[in-house]
């Protein structure tokens, strides 16, 4: 009995895993529930039974995002005692880079407007990231927003397609002079 609990937990896992790529790229769809299906090696019915319904899925990964983000904060804040968010902003911009939890978190913002459910654990998500900035940074209430504010620009950026190479401040300039030109 142990061996199938584990092989479940086991696969759960895998499926978080691609249901964040997966999400971020195709939304809450039938092609993204294929697509897990496909990469797990499982039918997209296994799936539904892993989870019980795809949002339930989908809180799954959203609940991962948030773990990532807990670990990337903690990780910086050991490594760099002396100057906490700066090293929790590049542990983030460096969690973000590939697209899957800009995307993902998108998806999610974008589910709350119509789920209070989703749009509940989203809350949850904010709120617990900033009290995670600032229990691990010690920064007073506003600057761990502002922190976060930064970080949500990132995403924002990213998902424009901004230039993000030389910092977000540098992509927010580009744009301006951009928009001036247009």
């Amino acid at each position: 009995m142990a061996t199938i609990r584990s092989s479940s937990e086991r696969r759960r896992a895998q499926a978080v895993a691609s249901g964040i790529r997966a999400f971020a790229d195709l939304g809450v769809t039938t092609a993204a529930m294929e697509r897990i299906a496909g990469e797990v090696g499982v039918s997209s019915s296994y799936v539904f039974r892993l989870f019980g319904s795809k949002k339930a899925f989908f809180l799954a990964c959203v609940d991962e995002l948030e773990t990532r983000v807990r670990v990337v904060f903690r990780g910086a804040a050991e490594h760099e005692p002396g100057d906490p968010l700066r090293a929790m902003g590049d542990g983030f911009r460096e969690l973000v880079a590939d697209g899957a939890v800009t995307g993902l978190w998108l998806q999610a913002c974008a589910l709350a407007r119509g789920d209070a459910e989703v749009a509940a654990r989203c809350r949850a998500v904010v709120a617990d990231s900033l009290r995670e900035a600032e229990r691990l940074s010690g920064a007073p209430p506003e600057e761990a927003a502002s922190f976060l504010a930064d970080g949500a620009l990132v995403m924002m950026l990213q998902s424009l397609g901004a230039d993000l190479s030389h910092g977000s401040r540098a992509a927010v300039r580009a744009l301006k002079v951009e928009g001036e030109t247009s």
